[in-house]
């Protein structure tokens, strides 16, 4: 098998030679990918070993993708409870609650984020406007389609990606516009056997890694006099960085398998063709029902034309932060 990651540095060369003026990118914040070259939940820059710094009581804030390395257990395997963990209460009107283990250690800035929109009460009210059985269930959107809203500290940040954090069935994680991150999540909903991982992260890294050359090309081709060139160019390098993320994500992914990974991903179900590209900081310990239950309501077409908007809202009453005792 064969993973061209170690290569994308290449082209963050070749793109950023190639272009004078760039821009910062504008987000919008969309669901999470089906696909590598489709994506939903970077900056260009080497992998990072280190946690976030912390400043005043809290996280520094993420602002260029990090990616660490990892072997260490994170969600694999059987996660519960133990004394002083944080933990989200997720109540969800009619169907009852769903409880996550929250991985402030692991991801400190993402964990920051939705624990302090949680005590806001941001999420009273809000729904899941997207749910796609046997990949995802979305919601925290602020204007109930996808659109709109920003992080605590307002605006978007960067993902934390972590090897040790992998999207399991019931696994917590954002969404995000190519790699800027707000306030909308995501809770994995499936439970089929993922068999062969492996080959899902070379194939992911590697699709990854053929967009960001794709990209590179067409920044290239660009004329700097146009009118529009800020425009196309700002366009163009937010996918590139989020594609050369993804797959340097995906490798990582690849090399730091374990055991407990594989039989993680056997035994539980998951989504493994996100890992790498979309941050993962919770794991649900409680309300796999809650979660199945949803995942099964009706569903009409929604903004974007797929059949995944459910027909009767499902109301996120409130999100609450605990500490176990």
């Amino acid at each position: 098998m064969k993973i061209k990651a170690s290569a994308v540095s290449l082209f963050a060369a070749l793109l950023l030679a190639g272009c004078s003026n760039g821009a910062a990118s504008t987000t919008t914040t969309t669901a999470p990918a089906g696909t590598a070259t489709t994506a939903a939940p970077a900056d260009t820059k080497a992998e990072d070993d280190t946690a976030p710094a912390v400043t005043d009581g809290k996280p520094a804030k993420v602002t260029e993708t990090t990616i660490v390395s990892s072997t260490d257990a994170g969600n694999s395997g059987d996660v519960k409870l133990e004394k002083g963990d944080t933990y989200a209460v997720i109540s969800i009107k009619d169907y009852g609650d769903i409880k996550v283990k929250l991985y402030p250690e692991i991801a400190p800035y993402s964990v920051y984020n939705f624990v302090e929109l949680a005590k806001a009460g941001t999420y009273n009210g809000r729904y899941f406007h997207r749910i796609v059985e046997d990949f995802m269930a979305q919601g925290g959107s602020a204007n109930g389609n996808g659109s709109g809203g920003d992080s605590f500290e307002g605006g978007s940040f960067r993902s934390e990606i972590n090897t040790s954090l992998r999207h399991y069935y019931g696994a917590l994680c954002y969404a995000s516009a190519a790699g800027n991150i707000s306030d909308q999540f995501y809770i994995v909903n499936n439970k089929k056997p993922q068999t062969d991982i492996e080959s899902t992260y070379v194939k992911y890294s590697n699709n990854y890694y053929a967009k960001a050359k794709q990209l590179a090309e067409a920044v290239k081709s660009l004329d700097p006099s146009s009118a529009d060139y800020t425009m196309a160019y700002s366009y163009y390098k937010t996918q590139f960085d989020f594609s050369i993320k993804g797959s340097e994500g995906a490798a990582a992914m690849y090399e730091t398998i374990t055991d407990d990974v594989r039989k993680t991903y056997e035994e539980k179900g998951g989504v493994p063709s996100l890992d790498g590209a979309y941050t993962v900081f919770g794991q649900t310990v409680e309300g796999f029902d809650v979660i199945d239950k949803i995942t099964a309501v009706e569903k009409v077409a929604g903004s974007d034309g797929a059949v995944s908007k459910p027909k009767t809202d499902i109301i996120i009453e409130k999100v609450e932060i605990f500490t176990q005792e």
